[in-house]
C-alpha cells in the first residue's frame, strides 16, 4: 500500500465514529482559557450551580461532560504554547475545536482554510506597556511625551495582522501622531513587529523599544519581564473601532461544524456557563489558573484586566469586521476578498454562529435556574 493511501486510511480511522460523542480541543495554554480551567478544576461547584460539570478521566487531558449524572460528551484537551500551533492542530485534523486568538483564524479564513470562529470567549485587555525609561503613566502623558521627542518613538507588537496593533495605529492616526512600520523614517511613532514575547520584553528592558501594545495576558507577562509598567487600555481609544474587541475565541473546523454539531454545541454550552462563572467567581478562577499554570504566576494577575463572555455582543462582531476593514484600508487583502462592504458579508466568510445560539439558550436556563 502506498504511503498516501495508508495516510488516508489512518485519517479515516481517526475520524470514524466511536459510538459516543467525542471532541478534541486544542487550546493556547494561558489565562485566555481561564473559564475552561475553572470548569476542569471546580466540578462540584459547577454541578451545584449549573447542573453541568466535567469529570476528570486523565488530569489535564481527558474529561467527561455530565448533565446531572448523564454523560453527554468525552472531551480531550491538547495544550499548545502558540496560536499557530493551535491552528495547525485544527487544520491537520488533530483537533476539531480550538481556543486561540481571533487574528489567527481570520487570517486563515483569508487564505481559504476550512476553519471559522464559532464563539467569543475573552474580550477587553489590549494594553499599552512602557519601558523603564518612558515616563508616561497614562495615554495623555504618552502622547505628550511622544510629541516632545526629537526622534521617532518605537512601539513593539506581536504577530501579523494584530488587532492590538491595528487599533493602536488608528488611535495614533486619530491623535495626528502618524504611525508607520519599522522601515518608515518619517513616522512620529514607529511600529516594530517582534518575533515573540521574550523578544519584545528584552527590547523593552534594553530601551530599544519605548513601548509595546499587547493583549492580555501577554501585556502583564511582558511588563513584568521587562521591568516596565502598563499605562492603560488601548482598545477603547478613539476612534473606538476595537473597543471590547475579542482577544480569545473558540474556532472549529468546517468538518466539525458540519458533522459534529452536537458535540460542539454541548461544548459551547459548557463554555457559556464557564464564562459566567469566571466573571462572577473571580477568586476561584484565579486559583484555577494558578493551579493549571503553576510555572506562570503572572497569568492570574492578568485576569484583573480582562473579561469573559460567550455572547456575540457588538464588540465581538464589530471587532471581527473592523479587523477586515483595517486590512482593506491598508491594501493587503487578496483581491478576491477585498470587496466586502458590509459587516455581514465578511462575517459570512469567517464566522459561523449556527451552533452558538441554541447553546446559549440552554446555558441561560442553567444560569437563572
Amino acid at each position: 500500500m502506498s504511503p498516501l493511501a495508508l495516510g488516508a486510511l489512518l485519517a479515516l480511522a481517526a475520524h470514524a465514529p466511536s459510538g459516543r460523542p467525542e471532541l478534541t480541543l486544542a487550546y493556547r495554554s494561558d489565562a485566555g482559557a481561564a473559564p475552561l480551567f475553572a470548569a476542569c478544576l471546580h466540578p462540584r461547584e459547577f454541578r451545584r450551580r449549573y447542573g453541568l460539570h466535567l469529570e476528570e478521566s486523565r488530569p489535564r487531558a481527558e474529561y467527561r461532560l455530565l448533565d446531572g449524572k448523564r454523560q453527554t460528551l468525552s472531551l480531550r484537551l491538547l495544550p499548545y504554547d502558540a496560536d499557530s500551533l493551535v491552528l495547525s492542530a485544527l487544520l491537520s485534523g488533530r483537533a476539531q475545536a480550538g481556543i486561540l486568538a481571533p487574528e489567527a483564524v481570520l487570517a486563515a479564513a483569508l487564505e481559504g482554510c476550512p476553519v471559522k470562529v464559532v464563539a467569543p470567549l475573552q474580550y477587553r485587555g489590549d494594553q499599552l506597556v512602557v519601558g523603564k525609561t518612558t515616563p508616561a503613566r497614562n495615554w495623555d502623558e504618552f502622547l505628550a511625551w511622544a510629541r516632545a521627542q526629537a526622534r521617532p518613538v518605537t512601539a513593539g507588537f506581536l504577530g501579523y495582522y494584530s488587532m492590538a496593533q491595528l487599533g493602536f495605529a488608528q488611535a495614533l492616526e486619530y491623535e495626528r501622531l502618524s504611525a508607520g512600520d519599522s522601515g518608515s523614517v518619517a513616522a512620529k511613532v514607529r511600529l516594530v513587529r517582534c518575533a515573540d514575547r521574550a523578544g519584545v520584553a528584552a527590547e523593552l528592558a534594553s530601551g530599544r523599544l519605548d513601548a509595546a501594545v499587547l493583549p492580555e495576558p501577554t501585556a502583564t507577562k511582558v511588563s513584568s519581564a521587562a521591568g516596565g509598567r502598563i499605562v492603560g487600555r488601548t482598545d477603547l481609544l478613539p476612534p473606538s473601532r476595537f473597543e471590547d474587541r475579542p482577544v480569545t475565541i473558540v474556532a472549529a473546523t468546517d468538518t466539525a461544524i458540519r458533522t459534529g454539531g452536537e458535540e460542539l454545541s454541548r461544548f459551547l454550552e459548557l463554555l457559556a456557563v464557564a464564562t459566567h462563572y469566571a466573571n462572577n467567581r473571580t477568586r476561584n478562577t484565579r486559583i484555577a489558573v494558578g493551579r493549571w499554570l503553576p510555572t506562570q504566576p503572572t497569568e492570574s494577575a492578568a485576569l484583573a484586566n480582562t473579561c469573559f463572555s460567550s455572547r456575540p455582543d457588538p464588540g465581538f462582531t464589530t471587532g471581527l469586521w473592523n479587523w477586515y476593514f483595517a486590512l482593506r484600508r491598508g491594501g493587503v487583502l487578496p483581491e478576491s476578498l477585498s470587496g466586502y462592504m458590509e459587516e455581514k458579508e465578511w462575517l459570512g466568510v469567517a464566522y459561523d454562529s449556527l451552533l452558538l445560539g441554541p447553546a446559549l439558550d440552554r446555558a441561560g436556563a442553567r444560569i437563572i435556574r
